[in-house]
């Protein structure tokens, strides 16, 4: 038996990381079943051997040898050490330096949620901000399959803060929440980057979370996708095809795209790369579902976390949009279950787009429906609206420190409290007809409503006849579209909409910068401007 490699913490402990303050600090791992683990906090390395902890406790390891500490609360606080002692004579102590208390969250979702700083828009001027020691990061390795050493080349699985190189590989949409946080609430921050481009909700969440129709939809397609391939052909082509996905000539050859390219440039980038081998669905794609839960995910499953970021859904628009409502739902309560915590859930609504590379848009105006219906209808969720941040010819927004601010906004509102922050979207509430010529749309949060540069991408229907404003006007905290005719003393029923199809733009902005969320709203009468 070789003891030493069966006691061991989970991946997440080392070094340079921070625990979630004021909830329980729960500590994990494997060890030799039934023997004692000892977990001890110092101030300070002086403390050690002359002082006793501040925090301490311990556990036996169970008879499948997993072990779990649960400590009480701590405030938040910096330049701690956690001693972790396994009771066999052959094993050293751990011992982890620079440990923070503050507030950590996980980043969560595909492509525009990992999306590099070093791609973003504002690199150059972010590059050259004061450093901030009080925000850690952390990505989680990304492994597709059992035995998939990791995806990654450098900056995943290991604590950083923002002086280390591996910043450029973060996230930066959550580096830009945690630096605005932070800079507001005044303690340590921590972010958790567990994410993978290209991958469906589905992905995410334990089994349990799928079985019922439509959801059970997920399951059964996967299924079919691979049951008439052998056994033997299916993991020889997936790991032909992994070690290509995992190769740094193909990290060169792709990465250009990640910049932005034009149309022409990606036309000639898929003629160029269309016989490269791809991983076929099954037990080694990443995309499979619940395949991340197990591989990435529950690895984090219990630490305590103070909330959790979600950008996606660009991989479960098309076919599958129509039920998104359900999947997103479905997630959250599962993972809420699986921490025992009703965390909150911060998601980002989806931007406008058009095409890129092989993808197009289809049923984004649904999922975008879908985001903010679960928004409203579940506790603790909170959107942020980009609808003035897309691109038609790229999935990834480059202005990604600004959806980061955004995000910040909803927690420092909703989460902790800030009073007489405008933290949300404009959020239209209705719409009247005056005088049969002009229609004012009301708004939830509107203060100060602004109309940008931008295009605005409005429709009004009436019957099987759409029109458009021949003006639009700010009022008083609401919008005055003016109509290019008067409208009939018996007319059909009028609908107004904003923003409103797969690909569109928002640009009208409230006092915080934030842009009016997508809308469609039936006309009332009214009697006033």
């Amino acid at each position: 038996m070789n003891t030493y490699h069966e006691c061991r913490l989970a991946e997440i402990f080392q070094s340079g990381m921070i625990f979630q303050r004021e909830k329980n600090t729960v500590l994990f791992g494997d060890a030799v079943p039934g023997i004692t683990i000892t977990a001890a906090f110092y101030k300070d390395s002086s403390a050690i051997g002359h002082s006793p902890p501040f925090l301490c406790g311990s556990a036996k390891a169970d008879e499948d040898g997993h072990f779990r500490i649960t400590l009480p609360p701590r405030r938040a606080g910096e330049g701690y050490l956690l001693s972790v002692t396994f009771h066999l004579p052959e094993i050293k102590s751990v011992l982890l330096e620079n440990i923070c208390f503050g507030d950590l969250w996980i980043a969560g979702g595909q492509s525009n949620m990992e999306f590099f700083l070093k791609y973003d828009r504002d690199w150059e001027q972010t590059k050259k901000l004061p450093r901030n020691p009080n925000i850690r990061m952390y990505n989680v390795p990304q492994r597709a399959f059992e035995g998939h050493t990791t995806h990654n080349r450098s900056g995943y699985g290991y604590w950083f803060d923002d002086s280390d190189p591996a910043l450029a590989l973060f996230s930066a949409p959550a580096y830009s929440f945690a630096r605005n946080l932070q800079a507001a609430v005044q303690v340590p921050v921590g972010i958790i980057g567990c994410n993978w481009g290209g991958s469906t909700a589905s992905a995410w969440v334990p089994e349990e979370a799928l079985c019922a129709p439509p959801l059970d939809r997920y399951l059964k397609e996967y299924e079919e996708a691979f049951s008439k391939i052998p056994p033997e052909k299916l993991a020889s082509e997936s790991l032909l095809a992994w070690a290509f996905e995992d190769s740094a000539q193909h990290g060169m050859d792709f990465e250009p795209l990640l910049y932005g390219r034009d149309r022409d440039w990606q036309l000639q980038y898929m003629k160029d790369h269309a016989g490269d081998p791809a991983v076929p669905m099954g037990p080694y794609h990443h995309n499979r579902p619940c395949g991340l839960y197990h591989t990435m995910l529950s690895g984090l499953i219990p630490f305590s976390v103070k909330g959790v970021l979600w950008y996606q859904g660009e991989s479960d628009a098309g076919s599958h949009a129509f039920m998104y409502d359900r999947l997103l739902t479905s997630l959250i309560q599962s993972w809420r279950k699986k921490w025992n915590d009703t965390f909150p859930f911060l998601i980002v609504q989806l931007a406008p787009f058009g095409v890129w590379l092989d993808c197009d848009n289809e049923g984004y105006a649904i999922v975008r429906e879908k985001q903010a219906s679960v928004s409203r209808s579940l506790p603790d969720v909170y959107m942020a609206g980009i609808m003035d941040l897309g691109s038609y010819y790229d999935i990834h927004p480059k202005e990604k420190m600004e959806v980061g601010r955004r995000l910040a906004l909803l927690a420092r509102g909703h989460i902790y409290g800030e009073k007489d922050l405008l933290c949300d979207a404009p959020e239209a509430v209705s719409a009247a007809l005056f005088d049969k010529r002009h229609i004012s749309i009301f708004f939830r949060h509107g203060n100060g409503l602004t109309i940008g540069d931008g295009r605005s991408d409005w429709n009004i229907k009436m019957q099987d006849r759409d029109i458009q404003p021949s003006e639009i006007a700010v009022k008083d905290d609401h919008l005055v579209l003016t109509l290019p005719f008067s409208v009939p003393d018996r007319h059909p029923p009028l609908y107004v909409s904003l923003g409103w199809d797969d690909y569109a733009e928002i640009h009208i902005f409230n006092s915080a910068g934030l842009s009016v969320l997508p809308f469609q709203i039936k006309v009332e009468e009214g009697d006033f401007l």
